[in-house]
């Protein structure tokens, strides 16, 4: 038995971040032949996952970039969230920052009202000055984090703290490419958490228990399944610790140059169905 794990973002979702139907059917017709286990391995949270493939996909899920782990039922496997006072922290400094954020947890992403008016403020600063940018493209990226499963406005992000809940990740968006790289800088030195990022324009601040490697390899061990037999498919840089740690990794036709290096073989991009191409050769479906 392998255990396949997919990324969404850029590998089974196309650049309209819609599910390809042929890599969804891929999954179906090995599910149901039930000799290998698929698992979805992604930054988005789990029920945003349950939103985008559906119900009758019943498969693990590694969501929250690793920072939960659950089984094809539903059930919680392992954690690894931000420790509270350090989200605290990090909260309170990206506030004074007045920049987008999200809060993933358990059953909801939490972000401020006044969020999408934030981002408009700041393309359009963006593009006043970069007329050759192309505006719609850029804007796309944003609507991506509107349009998720499970995102709930709140009025401050510090009623999130109290509620005293798991909180698995921050995720950062901005326009100002300078503040992206300062809050980079800030989060980098801390000690119980590190940063990565699934899309431009984008940070993610997460556990140091927290990576998608650490968790294929934990959900590996819970079935019983060793490393070598374990074939990884992505594309951005959130994923370079499940390609370390893989058997077989696959970069997608789109996948940044550092997966590239790290991959086993290549497939096509997500918008010519790479996920149904590797895993057809592969398997020999």
């Amino acid at each position: 038995m392998k255990l396949i794990a997919i990324d969404l973002d850029g590998t089974l979702l196309t650049a309209e971040s819609n599910p390809s139907k042929e890599g969804l059917d891929t999954i179906q017709n090995i599910l149901s032949a039930n000799r290998h286990k698929v698992t979805i391995c992604t930054g988005r949270a789990r029920f945003d996952v349950r939103g985008i493939i559906g119900d009758e996909i019943n498969i693990p899920i590694i969501s929250s970039n690793g920072a939960a782990v659950h089984d094809e039922n539903g059930q919680l496997l392992r954690e690894t969230p931000i420790p509270h006072q350090v989200a605290a922290e990090a909260i309170n400094y990206l506030m004074k920052q007045n920049v987008y954020f999200e809060i993933f947890c358990p059953e909801e992403i939490y972000t401020s009202f006044g969020g999408e008016s934030k981002l408009q403020a700041e393309l359009d600063i963006l593009t006043s000055a970069n007329p050759h940018m192309d505006k719609v493209t850029l804007w796309r990226g944003a609507v991506i984090q509107f349009k998720q499963f499970g995102i709930c406005q709140i009025n401050d992000p510090r009623e999130v703290l109290a509620k005293g809940i798991p909180i698995y990740k921050l995720l950062i968006f901005t326009y100002d490419e300078s503040k992206l790289s300062l809050l980079n800088e800030h989060f980098s030195q801390q000690n119980s958490i590190h940063t990565t990022a699934a899309a431009r324009h984008t940070l993610e601040i997460i556990s140091t228990d927290t990576d998608k490697g650490s968790a294929l390899q934990f959900l590996a061990s819970y079935y019983n399944v060793d490393m070598v037999d374990t074939i990884v498919i992505g594309d951005s840089y959130n994923d370079i610790s499940m390609f370390q740690v893989a058997g077989t990794s696959v970069a997608m036709g789109n996948a940044v140059e550092e997966i590239k290096q790290l991959s086993t073989l290549s497939t096509r991009s997500n918008n010519d169905h790479g996920v149904a191409y590797a895993l057809k050769k592969l398997l020999e479906l």
